[in-house]
């Protein structure tokens, strides 16, 4: 009888240990903080939650691109290249998914009109060019909608 106990015993241990491990799955999941839980509804990005509103009345009258005050992307065939917020401010040219970050970097006061980015395409193109900086628009585009930014598209130089 004690052998059969035994056995009977031994039966229902992976069923204890499946609840077991099920339980705790559900406790971790159920106890994630607020800010991992905020970093998941906006995707990766933390522009949303960092930068005002955009406000169209303070960029309304704009007409010059050397005017703008945001950040400003310009579309190259090899990556985007980012206008410097002062002489003293090197920007590398950039792949289209590594924009985001380098903007996420830039402090508040770089962003007097609110979650709103200028992008150019490249004026400049060697044949061949074009359907590549279409690609990195497109996917620039995309990224910077996602993050939750408003994107004006500005002419070619």
């Amino acid at each position: 009888m004690n052998v059969q106990s035994n056995q009977a015993k031994m039966r229902s241990m992976p069923r204890l240990a499946a609840y077991l491990l099920g339980a705790a799955i559900a406790f971790v999941s159920c106890s994630q903080p607020a800010s991992l839980q905020r970093a998941a509804d906006t995707g990766t990005s933390t522009l949303k939650n960092r930068i005002a509103p955009v406000d169209p009345a303070k960029y309304r009258s704009v007409a010059d691109a050397r005017e703008w005050q945001n950040p400003y992307l310009v579309v190259h065939a090899k990556g985007i290249d980012a206008r410097p917020i002062s002489a003293a401010t090197e920007t590398p040219t950039m792949s289209p998914a590594d924009v985001v970050a380098y903007l996420e970097k830039l402090p508040s006061i770089a962003w007097p009109y609110g979650l709103v980015v200028a992008v150019q395409e490249s004026g400049l193109r060697a044949p061949g060019d074009d359907s590549q900086i279409k690609r990195n628009r497109e996917e620039l585009v995309r990224l910077l909608e996602k993050a939750g930014a408003k994107v004006e598209l500005w002419p070619s130089a």
